[in-house]
């Protein structure tokens, strides 16, 4: 009975609540948007989503062996990586004084803190992603991540466990504990950041949604679009070359596929 007692406390603990909570909000925005883009990836339907893709025809198609690779590398990276790292965050946002109550935040502090965490993560993913291209770090841990020249949406966590930790789950994670966000903005952001990281990687520029078109660029070159929203790449000149091609002129918000520029 005590033992019974003691598994409902901890079950119901803020630590494990809250982690639960985080963790389950990750998977839920990669694998549900991960798994949609994949529908029409393996089966080629509907078929006015191919209108759409990014890259030529002969560069996309995915095979039921590119999932399996990829969700082979998605469990190492979980189970060293993800798990461990979501249990010692929590402490790491009690040491930080974050709002652990699953409280509404107020409107305008919820907005503020959205928009530190995209400027964080501009600054943390641009300068992260840069030094992974370094021949030291990108033969070791990055190249793994560029196996796929015309990426599908699952590939977006598809990297080497260091990677993972320090590019890819560290960045999103360090905006919400150097602001000091409440947990339900950190789930909020944790969302948002993984869809669209997803849609960034999945070759499809659908109308209303984030264009794909820098990222995908970086794929296919290997080189340059190192940021996720630009301005870094801009600054530092890293886009030179994007900035010429097709790819940039259709870098934008599109409402048809008309609106897509050969």
């Amino acid at each position: 009975m005590a033992e019974t007692s003691s598994l409902v406390d901890f079950l119901k603990s803020e630590w494990f609540q809250n982690t639960a909570i985080l963790s389950s909000v990750l998977v839920v925005a990669y694998f549900g948007t991960g798994f949609l883009f994949l529908i029409p990836d393996l089966t080629g339907k509907p078929k006015w989503m191919l209108k759409f893709k990014t890259q030529s025809p002969e560069n996309y198609k995915v095979t039921v062996n590119d999932v399996g690779k990829v969700l082979r590398q998605l469990t190492i990276n979980s189970l060293l990586i993800h798990l461990p790292f979501m249990f010692v965050y929590y402490y790491l946002q009690v040491w930080r004084g974050c709002d652990q109550t699953l409280g509404l935040p107020a409107l305008l502090p919820f907005i503020r803190d959205l928009s530190l965490c995209i400027l964080l993560e501009e600054v943390t993913f641009y300068y992260s992603h840069r030094i992974l291209h370094s021949p030291f770090m990108y033969k070791r841990y990055h190249k793994l991540h560029h196996d796929f020249t015309a990426p599908f949406g699952l590939v977006s966590a598809y990297s080497h466990p260091v990677e993972f930790m320090f590019s890819n789950l560290g960045t999103i994670m360090t905006g919400p504990l150097v602001i000091g966000c409440d947990v339900v903005t950190s789930g909020v952001w944790l969302f948002l950041s993984v869809v669209v990281t997803v849609i960034h990687h999945s070759g499809y520029h659908l109308p209303l949604l984030p264009s794909p078109e820098f990222h995908d660029y970086h794929h296919l070159k290997f080189t340059g679009n190192y940021g996720v929203l630009g301005i870094l790449d801009w600054l530092h000149g890293t886009d030179k070359h994007f900035r010429k091609s097709k790819q940039s002129r259709r870098h934008k918000l599109i409402f048809s596929a008309r609106e897509l520029i050969g």
